[in-house]
């Protein structure tokens, strides 16, 4: 069975592709800060199940454990790197340092755990790496500006190492979900359309892993949708965006806030 290593694994997707993991007989390294949240969850799997509690944003933290894992339960055959925060955001209200932790947790915690596990899917023969971004990167969204550039920025990151892993055997993928039913989500005040579980995510993500698609969308119902705003001209993207989430682009004419 192949070693998983899982970030942002105590919690929403990520635990769900644990729980799903181990039961399927795989062997699975889990990365969380919530440390008894993450051992209660592979309490039932000990033989196969490494509990890492480590913060993603913490360079050091990633590089231990990566070895931890690697030492635990042998070399990575799969890493999904999942971690990630989402806050809405006003541009009438900007807090810089939302921004920066948005950026160390979402874009860094992925680029912190890379060195160690491209070293041991090299040093293995290969390997799989998948990286969580959302369809909030495909373009620029109400209320996510810290959070959609770093979902962009993590496409384009997947794109760029393509070009030097896949001659060394390591297959790179980028994840984008639409709504998922996670902590992150129970923020949002708004009908959120095409919502799935955490579980049914890690379903989706499980079974594109399989397949040939570089990027894994979901769903496909409302993904679909979704994509073809990257292909608007920018007037027809912004009246289209700003209408269906109440976003009126129009200044008032007192000079105010429109409304």
């Amino acid at each position: 069975m192949a070693h998983y290593f899982i970030t942002g694994a105590s919690a929403g997707i990520g635990a769900a592709l644990v729980t799903q993991l181990l039961q399927a007989g795989h062997i699975v390294s889990a990365v969380a800060r919530r440390a008894e949240r993450l051992r209660d969850l592979g309490a039932d799997f000990s033989d196969q199940y490494c509990a890492l509690p480590a913060d993603v944003s913490d360079t050091d933290a990633m590089h231990s454990a990566v070895e931890s894992a690697c030492s635990a339960l042998g070399p990575i055959d799969v890493a999904i790197l999942n971690a990630g925060i989402y806050t809405p955001q006003n541009a009438l209200d900007i807090d810089p340092r939302d921004y920066q932790r948005h950026m160390d947790i979402n874009y860094m915690g992925v680029v912190n755990a890379l060195p160690g596990v491209i070293a041991s899917m090299r040093a293995a023969g290969g390997g799989q790496i998948a990286i969580t971004s959302s369809v909030a990167g495909w373009r620029g969204l109400p209320n996510a500006a810290a959070y959609g550039p770093t979902k962009a920025a993590l496409i384009s990151l997947a794109e760029s190492i393509t070009f030097d892993l896949a001659p060394r055997n390591i297959d790179v993928r980028v994840i984008c979900p639409g709504f998922v039913e996670t902590e992150a989500t129970l923020v949002n005040d708004y009908e959120m359309p095409g919502i799935i579980s955490s579980e049914k995510a890690a379903t989706e993500i499980l079974s594109g892993l399989k397949s040939n698609n570089f990027i894994i969308q979901f769903p496909r119902s409302f993904t679909r949708k979704i994509s073809l705003l990257r292909w608007l001209p920018d007037r027809w993207f912004f009246r289209i965006v700003g209408k269906s989430t109440g976003h009126n682009l129009t200044p008032a004419k007192d000079g105010g806030d429109a409304k």
